[in-house]
């Protein structure tokens, strides 16, 4: 099958310093509680790749052979003041900043503390392999509507609605021309990451959950 030929890797954002009081909670809920929803994935056919300081390589491959971790140049924790008031967390980078990952076909972005159905993955491939088979060469954004869990007690809602033209954190990046015009799928915020492809799709409810706990970065 085509959709074989594609390869494809899930990043993971997980660069805090070792004295973040954050990174220990952080670590231990993606330990037990998200990557076994990534590993559980009914299509395997994908790398895991996490953003990370290089202080903390050797804790993130030691959780499973499917790891790789990855690096930026001038590595560093940067925030931003929204028209809101509210702060932001802000570590949006070029691909030439990237060290140690290669480029794949299909970029799958996930936050460490948020969960996939056991048919994520495998819906993505399936809408790049249909969207390829009717746009060779052509790019695609594809984001997926969530819900929301409060983890102190499991209670679940709606979240505001995304569309092709305000997609979701949970989203990927297909590019099967790898060129010099390669983009990365954290190089700009996901509301406005269909910018850099040719089309944009939204995914209906129910293949993913953002998770809100006192440890959130932007989610209330």
């Amino acid at each position: 099958m085509i959709a074989l030929k594609f390869t494809a890797v899930l990043i993971i954002r997980f660069h805090y310093a070792d004295s973040d009081p954050r990174f220990k909670f952080r670590f231990n809920y993606f330990k037990t509680a998200v990557l076994p929803t990534i590993l559980a994935q009914r299509n395997q056919n994908f790398d895991i790749a996490i953003r990370c300081n290089p202080e903390h390589d050797a804790l993130f491959t030691a959780l499973s052979p499917r790891i790789r971790v990855f690096h930026v140049k001038n590595e560093g924790v940067n925030y931003i003041h929204g028209k809101n008031g509210k702060r932001y967390f802000h570590d949006h980078v070029s691909w030439n900043r990237i060290i140690d990952l290669p480029k794949y076909d299909i970029q799958i972005g996930l936050d460490s503390d948020d969960f996939i159905a056991p048919d994520y993955v495998a819906v993505i491939r399936k809408t790049c392999r249909d969207f390829h088979s009717r746009n060779l060469g052509a790019s695609l954004h594809i984001s997926f509507q969530p819900r929301k869990m409060y983890l102190k007690n499991k209670r679940t809602t709606g979240m505001m609605e995304y569309t092709p033209r305000r997609g979701s954190a949970f989203m990927a990046l297909f590019q099967p021309n790898k060129g010099e015009n390669y983009k990365f799928i954290y190089e700009m915020s996901h509301l406005n990451l269909w910018k850099l492809a040719d089309k944009s799709v939204t995914i209906p409810s129910g293949h993913c959950m953002v998770t809100v706990h006192s440890h959130n970065e932007s989610t209330r």
